[in-house]
């Protein structure tokens, strides 16, 4: 288990928030930002640790500052 498995998982809801909120699919949000959508779809639901770049390239898809998914 991840030791920052907790902070994996508030990102990923994070994620799904502003994605559903914009009424984006993972499919859709993979395309706009290059992230493959199996990769999105286990950082959503923190299954996986990530590399900074894909947080950056999903919150510019999201036209969101990145701060806000890790809030």
């Amino acid at each position: 288990m991840l030791m920052f498995s907790g902070e994996y998982k508030k990102i990923g809801l994070n994620i799904m928030f502003y994605r559903k909120k914009q009424g984006l699919t993972q499919e859709e949000l993979s395309e706009l930002s290059g992230v493959s959508r199996c990769r999105i779809s286990d950082i959503e639901r923190g299954k996986q640790s990530f590399k900074f770049d894909s947080l950056l390239l999903i919150a510019k898809a999201l036209d969101i500052d990145y701060r806000l998914l890790l809030k």
